[in-house]
């Protein structure tokens, strides 16, 4: 007899054709395109939840989701069928049982972003769609000095676009990393959480910073400031990933 358990699905996907992970009500969203699949294997509605809502057109190289279904099927064949029926940008990397009460949501500890900036006169080909192309040539001395200005515990309300469901907009960000690869400037930001847009918006300001548009000392007015209009303008969406999400009890594996 088939029992009910609840499941981990660890998704990667690319954002470009999508409203966001959550359901939308007049477009396709990654949350509806799982959950219809999911649907179909195992023959009941299922509610999918995820460990953060990524925006229209960002990418995850690993989104933890969870959902509770009722099914013979060993972890192995759910992932191998819920692969054969969806489509080429998403995929489940891994799906395994978990403990009842696990949720992605709830017990994520810290995520990790990724954004990619192209830093050249002309665009990439091959890069179209997971890179933002800046032209001017950045200044990553400038960039780093003004990233650092972020680390801790602060109100990021001047980082937070309009929207926002998050119930608090003091976040702990303990990294920014800044490193250049050739034409190819990648940032990873670190926190306990995110505000909609957050990364985006940090990241536009440090861009406005490497353009000279903005100077390094602006940044703890910034923060104080707790006005969106006080900081940069927002990164496109394009060159964002999710890249990992930390659990304090790491899988919860039953």
């Amino acid at each position: 007899m088939a029992e009910k358990r609840r499941v981990r699905i660890d998704l990667e996907y690319m954002g470009g054709r999508y409203a966001g992970f959550q359901w939308q009500d007049n477009a396709l969203a990654i949350q509806q395109v799982v959950e219809q699949a999911l649907e179909k294997l195992v023959n009941h509605q299922v509610r999918l939840n995820a460990s953060g809502r990524t925006d229209a057109g960002v990418h995850a190289e690993l989104q933890p989701t969870h959902a509770d279904i009722t099914t013979r099927m060993t972890d192995t064949e759910l992932k191998r069928g819920l692969n054969s029926l969806l489509p080429w940008d998403i995929q489940a990397l891994d799906v395994r049982t978990v403990h009842g009460k696990w949720n992605s949501r709830g017990d994520a500890k810290w995520k990790t972003y990724r954004y990619v900036i192209l830093n050249r006169e002309f665009p990439s080909v091959f890069d179209h769609g997971r890179v933002w192309h800046v032209k001017q040539p950045l200044d990553m001395a400038a960039m780093r000095a003004a990233a650092a200005h972020f680390i801790g515990e602060h109100d990021f309300s001047s980082f937070r676009s309009a929207g926002c469901s998050g119930k608090s907009p003091i976040k702990n960000l303990t990294a920014i990393n800044i490193e250049k690869t050739g034409d190819k400037i990648v940032l990873h930001v670190t926190a306990n959480g995110f505000l909609k847009q957050m990364v985006r918006n940090i990241v536009g300001t440090l861009a406005h910073v490497g353009k000279g548009k903005m100077k390094v000392e602006q940044m703890d007015a910034i923060l104080v400031a707790r006005d969106r209009q006080a900081a940069g303008p927002c990164a496109p969406a394009e060159g964002l990933c999710l890249v990992g999400v930390i659990y304090q009890d790491d899988l919860g594996e039953k």
